[in-house]
């Protein structure tokens, strides 16, 4: 049985996934129907921040040579995307990235839009349109609002695919990055290493430390199944199974809080990407992030984790998203929370169900009844309603069944409405209705309407009926359900 108590509630949750939201790539954000997925989204959830890669690719037309063969800048491209961010009501999460060819010292080139990923030939160059760049910004929208900002340099460094240098090139990068910033204003964030798995964050703090370079925030990335990239050999992995994630989040944090109390950590990617195994690692075709199961993993992850980072940034918001081409089927298998049409996938209502938990959160005392691994609650209490959130993650190298509960309110005896939703297959996850239709690569318009239809939530309302002793609720959870009840 799982008790609500009824002592005074504590404070709301924080909410860090409501900080920041991605898109693949600027270039990507210029197309009309990602433009109007991520206002849609924005729309339902608030998010303050927008990251993204490759705002200084060679697509947006930034750096250019002039007919005497000097460098020159134009800002007219990343002015729309700016503009468009601002009109929605969020501020870039500025990315500064990837090298502009005329920059670079090598050729080495990333994803199927060939982004450069060679450090700078001139270090010198990368710091004068650094400047440039965030001068335009300051004179455009203004130092309050750019000092509201924060400015991440470069992606996943680690990564021999996303930076071609070594370590002791990226600290030249970084610090050519932060003087160029600082130089316009002191008072802007800056930060990194914007690292896989997440690396390099004692390294980064040590450098800083002893260069006295500034660090304003911490940035670095996880999925769920870098468990599996980490630990080839699962015999020598430590972490329970289903907890690899949320131990080292954890991890992090207790690394920040001993060598620089107070330094905003901030999850720059995530999301529910999955897997069983090593073999079966994929990051390009991988419906973990489509389905079912990604609903429970995004309700678990974000309630375990409210305490432990000012952001995770969920990537991404749509399926319009070019990294490995744009996307023609209905669902592609690897990251947006809404499809290529905008329908929303199981994920974005996991994310619908947490932006409820409205009001002061409520102790939820558990006893010692077996439950699933995945199995995770939490309550909160708004003036006379009460919310509570249930979600059973299957654990996908351990499977496990059903979750039954039994939900007790201690509530005076009476009448009570309740109002239960539920994200389950075929309502609230539409990718399992759409892989019974046969997985149709071209929907006609009754199909995706029947798709769209799908993709909400079991919604039913009762009248419940507490006793002397008050209010118990019997729940049942399939494997991958997640269930709200107010």
């Amino acid at each position: 049985m799982l008790t609500l108590d009824s002592a005074v509630p504590s404070a709301p949750f924080r909410h860090p996934w409501r900080n920041a939201i991605a898109v693949g790539r600027a270039f990507d954000l210029t197309r009309a129907d990602l433009q109007q997925h991520l206002a849609d989204v924005q729309r339902r959830f608030g998010y303050r921040f927008c990251r993204f890669h490759a705002v200084f690719d060679d697509d947006m037309q930034v750096v250019v040579q002039r007919p005497d063969g000097s460098l020159g800048y134009q800002w007219r491209n990343v002015d729309q995307l700016y503009d468009f961010l601002l009109s929605i009501g969020l501020k870039p999460f500025v990315e500064l990235n990837p090298m502009p060819r005329l920059l670079a010292s090598g050729t080495q080139t990333m994803f199927d839009f060939e982004m450069n990923v060679a450090p700078p030939k001139d270090p010198a160059q990368w710091e004068a349109l650094v400047e440039a760049f965030l001068r335009h910004c300051v004179a455009r929208y203004g130092i309050a609002e750019v000092r509201s900002w924060y400015v991440e340099v470069w992606n996943e460094p680690n990564l021999a695919g996303f930076w071609s240098g070594t370590k002791e090139d990226y600290w030249v990068l970084y610090d050519a990055s932060v003087r160029a910033v600082k130089r316009v204003d002191a008072q802007i964030r800056m930060g990194g290493p914007a690292t896989s798995k997440p690396n390099w964050v004692e390294d980064m703090i040590e450098h800083c430390d002893r260069t006295g370079v500034a660090l304003d925030l911490l940035s670095t990335h996880l999925y769920q199944q870098d468990e599996h990239v980490a630990y080839p050999d699962p015999t020598v992995n430590s972490h329970q199974r289903g907890m690899f994630f949320i131990d080292t989040v954890r991890e992090v944090q207790a690394t920040v809080d001993r060598l620089r109390p107070g330094l905003e950590i901030h999850w720059t990617e995530w999301n529910a990407m999955s897997c069983k195994d090593t073999k079966s690692v994929d990051w390009t075709y991988n419906p973990s992030n489509d389905n079912l199961h990604g609903a429970a993993v995004v309700v678990r992850t974000c309630l375990k984790l409210d305490a432990a980072a000012d952001t995770l940034c969920w990537r991404v918001a749509s399926d319009i998203f070019a990294e490995s081409g744009i996307a023609v089927s209905p669902f592609r298998m690897t990251y947006g929370m809404v499809t290529v049409h905008g329908i929303p996938k199981a994920t974005g209502r996991a994310f619908e169900f947490l932006a409820r938990l409205q009001g002061p959160v409520v102790l939820v005392k558990a006893d010692a009844q077996a439950r699933p691994r995945g199995a995770v609650w939490a309550a909160t209490r708004d003036g006379d309603r009460q919310r509570i959130l249930l979600a059973n993650q299957v654990i996908l190298d351990a499977p496990e069944g059903a979750w039954k509960e039994t939900v007790h309110l201690d509530l005076p005896a009476g009448a009570y409405r309740l109002i239960s939703t539920r994200i389950t297959a075929g309502a609230g996850s539409c990718y399992e209705s759409w892989l019974a239709r046969g997985a149709p690569q071209d929907l006609s318009p009754a199909e995706e309407a029947l798709l769209r239809a799908q993709s909400e939530p079991q919604w039913a309302a009762s009248l419940v009926l507490a006793g002397p002793a008050g209010l118990d609720l019997p729940v049942d959870l399939a494997p991958g359900d997640v269930l709200f009840l107010e």
